[in-house]
């Protein structure tokens, strides 16, 4: 842009030399008159350039409009936890704590206790089920024998037989509902049953004696005097 103003510029003053130039003669022969003119109508373009070129106007500042305050977020509400209809709590081994020894197929009675803590109440209809592991000839399922309301506890007996082998056993037990639903176990084993757990000893030796020594009295006869006629 203004590589052309100045190209314009000089072709400005060229053209008013040459119009000077043309001037009447008497004024032509002095040449501060020609020179003087010149300037006066160079002055007058430039001015009249000025007047017809609009002042370059340059933008204002943007004002920044600061953020409105961030609003505080409303509250969350705790969400309060549905309470279970179905749920039990392990309490302890009535009978036959884990490790109890026994001989090999010795019958024995498992007791678990166990505590209603859900909202609704147990009745018959609730099973106890044999899961897996060993089931040490016990029932594959047991109804419970009466009902269980909600925060009373309930000891689950039932009657198994040591295996007939010797070593550590294990069988896993279930709580079922009437529509077939697994009963939750808290503090169980993983949260979903509870077990028995016994170990099958070797039947004791009895010890036979070899040998029966029967004690013999002897008598030796004693000797006799013989009177002296």
């Amino acid at each position: 842009m203004l590589h052309k103003f100045r190209s314009v510029s000089i072709l400005t003053i060229i053209m008013l030399f040459l119009s000077a130039c043309n001037l009447p003669q008497a004024a032509s022969d002095d040449p501060n008159t020609v020179m003087t003119v010149a300037a006066q109508t160079i002055e007058a373009k430039f001015t009249q350039k000025s007047l017809l070129t609009p002042s370059a106007t340059f933008p204002l500042p943007v004002t920044q409009t600061p953020a409105p305050p961030s609003q505080t977020p409303a509250p969350v509400n705790s969400v309060t936890p549905t309470a279970m209809c179905d749920l039990a709590l392990y309490v302890t081994d009535v009978s036959v704590p884990d490790g109890s020894p026994f001989l090999a197929n010795q019958a024995f009675t498992k007791t678990w206790r166990l505590q209603n803590n859900g909202t609704c109440t147990w009745t018959s209809g609730y099973q106890v089920i044999f899961d897996n592991g060993d089931s040490m000839s016990g029932p594959a399922t047991q109804a419970l024998a009466g009902s269980v309301a909600p925060g009373q506890t309930v000891d689950i007996s039932v009657n198994l037989k040591a295996p007939a082998t010797t070593g550590s056993f294990r069988g896993y037990w279930k709580l079922r509902n009437p529509s077939g639903v697994l009963v939750p176990i808290a503090n169980g084993y993983q949260e979903n049953s509870f077990f028995v757990d016994i170990k099958v000893i070797p039947p004791t030796a009895t010890v036979t004696p070899t040998s029966s020594i029967t004690p013999t009295l002897i008598i030796s006869p004693s000797n006799t005097p013989t009177p002296t006629p």
